[in-house]
């Protein structure tokens, strides 16, 4: 075989003396020969390639445990190959330049060697010397131009945001705070609603028969029977008012309860109004004489003193506590007839009545109350006081009455046992119920009272610095229901204390502020309202 024999170039162990081939990585990229895809399957892999090809291995660009590309083979060359020539070992020299490029869309390395031929795509060769520098092709996100955003278009867009911030916090968010303020009173029926199931299950009639009992043989003995005579021309008859100027004596009765082993009854303070000579009957028959301790005329109750041994007080209830549907009994003598007991439900609470007096907090319940019920005491299934009953709706019973809460009684018995009245405090404002086109959200009424007016320059609302129109809606972070529930309060609350008012105040039509204002109260004078 001749070295022009074109098979002797895919030998080169036989153009180099003694067939000592030098280590050159090289090599197979300067001999023309015809490219054999076995052979470069076989040397892709090799570990020698691997570790002599000058690549990064630590390039982000490459995929992971892949093999540096080994450069491009020669094209197979035209019809008349030519034989390389032969070299000797010492002028053997390495390749005059290596340019690698890094392409990032393709993931690949290519290597252009000084010296060596490419074929184009066509099948004409090109020389890599003569060609013209290729430069290495970039990523395109990073050559995209970004165009800046017009500033105009970017402040309306920061407007149109701002509008609707604004509108869904008029508008959105007071529904979405009622929404969930619906749901969670949903979510405490619904839960009372199952308790309320499972415990009427175990409930039989005897044992409610006998509760009924229990709580009557409890109260019964601290119930007083209460008669009072007075001279009033109201009470005579026609022909006495025509044959005599003289007033003639007239009895009226009511109910009380003892509250203190001491001897200390509470009842109305109508049913001893005026009265000259009173008269308790226990419930063991005994009658005593009894003396006035004190009497309100804003809450409509009095206090009683009597002498006498062996006395059994009533027990003192919460009627905060108490809840709406409870049980409740009333005891008292209507029209003389003692110890009289009927039954029924609490209906509501915090009733504002317009009775005789403005000072009122009512609890209403469906027991039957008549004349003569009025000071008898309204109790729980525990036999405790929780009312004071004092007032009907009409003449006779309708199934609507009306109880003084024992807290309230509880203030009002403690002043009157210590001073023989009650101090409270004044604001001096005339209040009114907020009207209906007063809303915090839709469908939502606001909760206050309304200051319609200020008693004087020099009450302590106006030194406070409280105005007409003002919505006072909470006292020391306690909130105000209504404007009874203020009266109360206010009226509870100790003269020369002060206390935090939360006013809401309109300044303008789209303007509501809140303020907080620090106010000294004053002793209320007589002739004033709260």
């Amino acid at each position: 075989m001749t070295p022009e024999d074109p098979a002797d170039a895919r030998r080169p162990d036989d153009h180099w003396p003694n067939g000592d081939q030098p280590d050159d990585p090289w090599r197979d990229d300067f001999r023309l020969s015809e490219f054999r895809p076995d052979d470069f399957r076989s040397e892709q892999n090799s570990p020698q390639l691997q570790s002599e090809v000058p690549v990064d291995a630590t390039d982000p660009s490459l995929p992971a445990n892949s093999a540096p590309q080994r450069p491009a083979q020669v094209s197979k060359v035209a019809s008349n190959p030519v034989a390389p020539p032969r070299v000797s070992p010492n002028s053997l020299q390495p390749p005059a330049s290596l340019e690698i490029h890094r392409i990032d869309n393709s993931r690949s390395t290519e290597v252009t060697l000084a010296g060596s031929r490419k074929t184009s795509p066509t099948g004409q060769k090109s020389d890599a010397k003569t060609a013209a520098p290729k430069s290495p092709p970039t990523n395109q996100r990073s050559t995209q131009t970004l165009r800046r955003p017009d500033p105009i278009l970017q402040s309306l867009m920061l407007l149109v945001t701002m509008a609707c911030m604004l509108a869904a916090a008029r508008y959105a968010v007071p529904s979405i705070v009622e929404e969930i303020r619906f749901a969670w009173h949903r979510g405490e029926l619904r839960a009372e609603y199952e308790t309320g199931t499972d415990g009427l299950k175990n409930v039989s009639l005897d044992t409610l028969s006998q509760a009924y009992q229990m709580v009557t043989s409890v109260v019964g003995p601290s119930v007083v029977h209460i008669e009072v005579e007075r001279r009033s021309p109201a009470n005579q008859s026609q022909v006495n008012r025509l044959l005599s100027t003289q007033m003639m004596p007239a009895a009226d009765q009511g109910s009380g309860v003892i509250v203190d082993k001491a001897g200390y009854i509470v009842t109305n303070r109508h049913v001893i109004a005026d009265g000259e000579d009173i008269t308790v009957t226990l419930s063991d028959g005994r009658e005593v004489g009894a003396s006035i301790v004190g009497t309100d005329a804003l809450t409509d109750l009095a206090v009683l003193k009597i002498d006498g041994t062996g006395l059994i007080p009533i027990q003192w209830g919460d009627s905060d506590r108490s809840r709406v549907g409870s049980p409740v009994w009333a005891v008292g003598s209507p029209f003389g007839f003692d110890r009289s007991v009927t039954f029924g439900i609490l209906s509501g609470k915090h009733r504002m009545v317009r009775a005789s007096t403005r000072y009122q907090d009512f609890m209403q319940s469906d027991v039957a109350v008549n004349p003569g019920n009025s000071g008898g005491p309204l109790v729980d299934a525990k036999g405790q006081l929780i009312g004071i009953n004092t007032a009907i709706v009409g003449d006779t019973y309708q199934g609507v009455s009306f109880s003084i809460p024992s807290n309230v009684v509880n203030e009002v018995y403690e002043q009157l046992i210590r001073s023989g009245r009650v101090d409270r405090g004044w604001l001096g404002v005339s209040l009114a119920e907020v009207p209906d086109d007063q809303f915090v959200g839709e469908n939502h009424r606001m909760r206050g009272a309304l200051v319609g007016g200020l008693a004087d320059r020099r009450s302590p609302a106006a030194i406070a610095g409280v105005l007409p129109g003002d919505i006072i809606t909470a006292v020391d972070g306690v909130e105000i229901r209504d404007m009874g529930h203020l009266m109360r309060i206010i009226g509870n609350a100790i003269a020369g204390s002060e206390v935090e008012l939360s006013v809401r105040r309109k300044e303008s039509a789209n303007t509501i502020t809140v303020k907080k204002l620090r106010v000294r109260l004053n002793a209320r004078p007589t002739e004033l309202t709260p």
